[in-house]
């Protein structure tokens, strides 16, 4: 596994909730220039995405598949909330991961529940980071975090007020036609 001392030392520190300090885009760019070609084309597969290409990097295949855990639990708990029967949380006896999950759904208004999913998502990754800080392995996992945050602070009251308005006049001309 190749080992990126430079790059990743010049890269900023992530945390959920505060203000990105580089794009997505601008890491990406960098890292086409700094990585091998095979690296690199590792790197574009660790995305926040629920895609189905088969990832080579053990580090995404873990992210989809807990990924795709929390997606299976969140549909269980919105069946159950609204009466559908044959949903089962199916997790293997993860008390605490149902638990949480249910409380996003149950507690919490939609764009807090998002950015508590998205956290969910950010601590899986943190607990991940375990080895050299310089590895391609590392740098998958930072561009995964650095997806999330990109994502979690694309969210806004005001744009979602838009937009609602945008669709409920839609719908208004729609109906009055």
């Amino acid at each position: 596994m190749a080992e990126y001392y430079y790059f990743a030392s010049t890269l900023p520190m992530l945390t959920m909730g505060k203000e990105l300090p580089i794009t997505y885009a601008e890491f990406m760019e960098k890292a086409r220039e700094q990585l091998s070609r095979k690296d690199y084309r590792d790197l574009e597969k660790a995305v926040f995405s629920s895609s189905s290409d088969s990832a080579g990097s053990s580090i995404v295949r873990e992210w989809q598949e807990y990924s795709e855990k929390i997606s299976r639990m969140m549909n269980a708990v919105r069946a159950e909330k609204l009466g559908f029967d044959g949903y089962q949380m199916a997790s293997g006896g993860e008390k605490m991961l149902e638990d949480k999950v249910r409380s996003i759904v149950e507690d919490m208004d939609p764009l807090q529940g998002e950015r508590a999913v998205l956290g969910m998502y950010f601590d899986f990754l943190s607990t991940r980071e375990g080895g050299s800080p310089f590895s391609s392995r590392a740098l998958m996992i930072y561009a995964l975090k650095l997806q999330l945050i990109e994502r979690s602070s694309s969210f806004s009251p005001e744009k979602g007020l838009e937009e609602f308005d945008r669709l409920y006049k839609d719908i208004e001309t729609d109906i009055f036609r």
